[in-house]
């Protein structure tokens, strides 16, 4: 998807408010303080719109080419894709009542393809109108005050076969895109990581990606592929490869996996894409590491580099999602992005986050943008005992968190 304006290689993107004059919204709360309970259906996956109502009040298909996703998260943070943007917004759910706060989204505009940001704008709409959910054949459907429906979702992930998942696959060669073979340009790491959901995802050189897959029996289906937007200068030809190889995967029709070699075919049976693999390397960690915890800042570096205990009253949270969403509540705003795990290594792409101004508790908002600028930095991670601490290049700790169980 070709974007328009500048790009840069790192940093945070603000995201603007859709709605004027908007305040703060309040974290859904139980009366002893703690973040309430959502349900675990709306939680359990990435749901993945299919059908919306536009102005003229009539469905419509979501636009080839174009993924526009929500995840709603078991801390209270509704996150995903308007088709171009990342948006973000708190909400409740109870019974069959949804209540979604003010959404916020990141401002980039997309030129492909046509009429991609008026079906976002009416996605983004269409969220600040719901009140009512319910689920009907597998689907995910939003409905207004009168419960008329107005959005309608599948679940994103499908399924992936054993013999592909639970290790991180790395690009060898690929196909130019004129029958020709050639090995990956060298000091690039192309990688895919397919789970047992049916994500796939990894990082195509400079940006990560994200998508569904189904395969089965040898076939493969590679859904709309969700890409970050980073520009890379170096090495020399990563962008025209990273461009290659997304086109490439689009065309997937066949694989076949042979000891830790995937091979991967079009419709026609020619090969487009060649990876290797050790079984024991996986990309994303499995549930119970990373994913499936609630993390809740414990200590942040400071300017100095010293360890120091976060805000009492400051909740900052992180959520990381098996399809590699990361978001959670920062202390005054909330924030989302990708991310993408090799081995022990993390990857935090650009930072997301709304721009609300809080007063309390005293020194909210140094600490916030403090945590930004950490996880900015981040490098590599690693868990021990229930606690997430995360170190920069130079594995000097950073961000420490201690994690309970989603729904817990």
């Amino acid at each position: 998807m070709q974007k328009i304006g500048p790009v840069a290689c790192t940093g945070m993107l603000v995201l603007a408010l859709v709605c004027a004059g908007c305040t703060h919204p309040s974290v859904p709360m139980r009366n002893d303080g703690a973040v309430r309970d959502m349900p675990a259906n709306l939680t359990a996956h990435t749901w993945v719109l299919e059908l919306y109502v536009a102005g003229d009040n009539q469905f419509k298909p979501v636009l080839n080419d174009t993924r526009i996703t929500a995840v709603f998260g078991a801390d209270g943070l509704l996150s995903g894709s308007g088709g171009c943007n990342i948006f973000a917004a708190r909400y409740d759910a109870g019974g069959e009542l949804l209540s979604i706060g003010p959404v916020a989204s990141a401002k980039t505009i997309c030129s492909e393809p046509r009429g991609v940001m008026n079906q976002e704008a009416a996605y983004l709409a269409a969220l600040d109108r719901i009140v009512f959910f319910e689920f009907s054949g597998g689907e995910l459907r939003l409905l207004d005050g009168d419960r008329r429906t107005v959005l309608v979702f599948s679940r994103g992930g499908l399924s992936a076969p054993t013999e592909l998942t639970g290790r991180t696959w790395r690009l060898t060669h690929f196909d130019t895109g004129m029958g020709k073979i050639l090995p990956a340009v060298a000091g690039t790491t192309v990688t895919a990581y397919f789970d047992h959901e049916g994500f796939l995802r990894g990082s195509a050189g400079c940006n990560a990606y994200a998508t569904t897959c189904d395969a089965a029996g040898g076939s493969l289906d590679i859904g709309v592929v969700d890409v970050t937007q980073t520009f890379c200068s170096r090495p020399s030809g990563i962008m025209q490869q990273e461009a290659t190889f997304l086109s490439m995967l689009k065309r997937a029709g066949t694989y076949e996996v042979d000891g830790n070699t995937l091979v991967v075919r079009n419709t026609a049976g020619d090969v487009i894409l060649v990876f290797e693999s050790d079984r024991s390397e996986a990309l994303l960690p499995l549930s119970g590491t990373l994913t499936g915890r609630g993390w809740h800042l414990r200590r942040l570096a400071d300017d100095t580099g010293e360890m120091v205990p976060a805000l009492p009253q400051g909740s900052v949270t992180a959520a990381f999602t098996r399809d590699g969403h990361l978001s959670g509540a920062a202390g005054c705003n909330w924030y989302g992005t990708y991310y993408r795990v090799e081995g022990e290594r993390l990857f935090v792409e650009e930072i997301a986050y709304t721009d609300f101004y809080c007063s309390t508790p005293e020194g909210i908002l140094e600490q916030e943008r403090q945590y930004f600028s950490l996880l900015d930095r981040t490098a590599s991670y690693e868990i021990r005992g229930g606690i997430l601490v995360i170190y920069d290049e130079h594995k000097t700790p950073l961000l420490e968190f201690s994690g309970d169980p989603l729904g817990a």
